[in-house]
């Protein structure tokens, strides 16, 4: 019972047998508060490690990628009347040596001048075409040179699969 003076608070412990049973609550709940930090440790840990074995190296080769298309994009649109003379003669010797058994020109097949300019490949398209490669995959970027009837030589820049347009004749 209370006495006079007292006030008995119900969240209150007031025996000692009450007062250890509440220690040992107190004691319960911050384990429990600890345990549910070290998973959460845990659980950012294998989130960062995710991100660095996964996420990180493709988003890597995402950017190489966008590297290699804004090379070839930067110089199709740098060239000039007698970069297209250089081009259209270099196609002409590929052309002369078109073969239909062999329709891609490997990478060591890539002249060095044309490696620094970041082609990956050269591809005949037909006997009239070339394709001169800087991206291919989910995304082309390529200059295709085409032999026209007329012998003539049309340029067309292809920036990506869903743009592209003829440079030269203008």
């Amino acid at each position: 019972m209370c006495g006079r003076n007292e006030r008995r608070d119900e969240h209150s412990p007031r025996r000692n047998g009450e007062i250890e049973e509440a220690g040992e609550r107190m004691k319960m709940k911050s384990s429990g508060e600890a345990g549910l930090k070290v998973c959460g440790v845990i659980v950012l840990i294998c989130a960062v490690a995710a991100f660095c074995v996964y996420i990180l190296p493709m988003l890597k080769t995402f950017h190489v990628w966008r590297q290699q298309q804004l090379a070839g994009q930067k110089y199709m649109d740098s060239l000039t009347e007698k970069g297209f003379q250089v081009w259209a003669a270099r196609t002409q010797k590929y052309l002369s040596n078109f073969s239909p058994t062999n329709w891609a020109l490997v990478e060591e097949a890539v002249p060095s001048d044309l490696k620094e300019l970041k082609i990956v490949g050269i591809y005949p398209e037909s006997s009239n075409s070339i394709d001169y490669v800087w991206m291919s995959g989910f995304e082309h970027t390529m200059l295709i040179v085409e032999r026209l009837t007329n012998g003539q030589f049309q340029f067309t820049a292809v920036y990506n699969d869903e743009s592209n347009r003829v440079i030269w004749p203008k």
